[in-house]
């Protein structure tokens, strides 16, 4: 059987090379012809008309274009060496095949018939699930790639809506690193002092709140203090050099307060926002 083995493989791997070499320069060709923007184009127009859908939709092309760029050359490349050593990529994968054969004879010769049945089905099994989450991880770094790309995580701030990275920059690009934060909000913004640090955040959650997982997209509605439920005492003793004011349940929405910080309208360029962010100095004698 081993024999019958090595004539298969000798047969069947010149063939696998050829074909692998044909596909990937093909992929190449095409890759490198193509210019990225006429790539892009297609893909936004497959895409729906939802802003960040577009967005991934074309990140997701560029990333795809550079990975062929780069990658189906090097398959091309390693599959020209192995065709041209041919006899020495043979003699290895003989070697490993003959090495798992003669596990799975000696445990069916010792009477294991069962356990060399099991191992077969576990090499299969890990073989092909190994494959699949590898190809389920690079899918998806692909579509990861229009927020990521290379760019270290406090710039692309990670696992986060986009909603949240906005404020984030925008609190940023107001406060000094000195400051203290006061922020009052209906959700859980326990990273929010990760990605502003140095500055100091405190942020009140509400009792019925402490325990609850939020949903994306405000499908579960958080109860949160609002400005009325701080006690002046409280105030005095953090004395904050800023109050932050972001809701994004309707229930909490004021919608006459939603373009009351005109800094965060002008900072989405304009628009009028969806959800209520309002930041402003501290000053105790508002609040007397």
């Amino acid at each position: 059987m081993y024999g019958l083995g090595k004539t298969a493989m000798s047969r069947i791997l010149p063939i696998v090379l050829s074909l692998v070499l044909v596909t990937c320069g093909w992929l190449a060709l095409v890759a490198w012809w193509v210019p990225l923007d006429v790539r892009q184009q297609n893909a936004l127009q497959a895409a729906s008309g939802d802003v960040f859908a577009r967005a991934e939709a074309a990140g997701f092309a560029e990333a795809q274009w550079g990975l062929a760029r780069i990658a189906a050359p090097l398959v091309c490349l390693a599959s020209i060496v192995a065709l041209l050593r041919l006899s020495t990529v043979q003699r290895n994968l003989e070697l490993c095949t003959a090495g798992l054969w003669e596990v799975l004879k000696s445990t069916s010769a010792a009477g294991n018939r069962w356990q060399a049945g099991l191992l077969t089905v576990f090499l299969a099994i890990w073989a092909a699930s190994s494959l699949w989450l590898a190809g389920i991880g690079v899918t998806q770094r692909l579509k990861d790639w229009h927020a990521y790309r290379l760019h270290p995580g406090r710039k692309t701030l990670p696992n986060i809506s986009q909603t949240n990275r906005q404020v984030i920059r925008y609190v940023e690009s107001v406060t000094q690193p000195w400051d203290k934060i006061l922020v009052l909000s209906d959700q859980k913004l326990f990273f929010l002092s990760y990605y502003l640090y140095p500055r100091r955040l405190f942020h009140p959650l509400h009792p019925e709140s402490e325990f609850v997982i939020p949903l994306a997209h405000g499908e579960r509605t958080l109860a949160a203090y609002t400005l009325a439920n701080i006690s002046p005492e409280y105030l005095a003793q953090i004395d904050p050099d800023y109050i932050l004011e972001y809701f994004e349940n309707a229930e909490m929405i004021d919608q006459d307060r939603l373009s009351e910080d005109q800094r965060w309208t002008a900072f989405l360029g304009g628009n009028r926002p969806s959800v209520l962010v309002n930041l402003r100095r501290y000053e105790p004698e508002e609040l007397r």
